[in-house]
């Protein structure tokens, strides 16, 4: 079996209940833009030798997997978002925050939302290139829900996978 169709050379393609849309359509810059995110998280991880980190970007990439699928399919009931989702980012979030050096109160808050120029290592500009990825992705979300409705909850997820990855590039490594 050959991997080309020849399907989408006239610049269309299908989603997952088989309908032919167009390679421009906002829901595949949405899709593609997941899927490269994807891939960068995979760049992440292999710098990581903790499996604990290793597993939870895993994690993450199963979910946009699932984000990728539920675009390409929103009738489908399985590829939803919960809420769920959402707070286990929100616990990475704050326990990464928590091990932040201290620092004199405002002056912590100060750079924790201070623009940072990325390059302090491979790793650390890796993770900028993927929160500013993420950032795109949930830009292509909104526009998506301006034509069709989207779970909030999966928006709202990518909205924390950006701020998890700000935070996460923070870290020592």
């Amino acid at each position: 079996m050959n991997i080309y169709t020849r399907m989408g050379d006239s610049g269309v393609t299908s989603n997952l209940r088989g309908e032919r849309i167009s390679k421009n359509d906002i829901s595949m810059h949405l899709i593609g833009a997941a899927d490269e995110l994807n891939s960068h998280l995979g760049l992440i991880k292999t710098f990581f030798l903790n499996n604990d980190s290793r597993r939870f970007i895993e994690e993450i990439q199963r979910n946009l997997m699932k984000l990728m699928a539920y675009v390409s399919d929103i009738s489908s009931e399985k590829y939803l978002f919960s809420n769920d989702e959402v707070d286990v980012l929100e616990r990475e979030i704050d326990k990464l925050s928590r091990g932040e050096p201290s620092g004199q109160g405002s002056e912590k808050t100060h750079k924790r939302f201070e623009l940072v120029l990325p390059g302090k290592s491979v790793i650390e500009a890796q993770i900028h290139i993927a929160r500013t990825v993420a950032r795109r992705a949930e830009r292509m979300f909104f526009a998506v829900n301006e034509n069709k409705l989207l779970c909030q909850s999966a928006g709202a997820y990518l909205n924390r996978l950006s701020d998890y990855l700000f935070v996460l590039s923070q870290q020592e490594f």
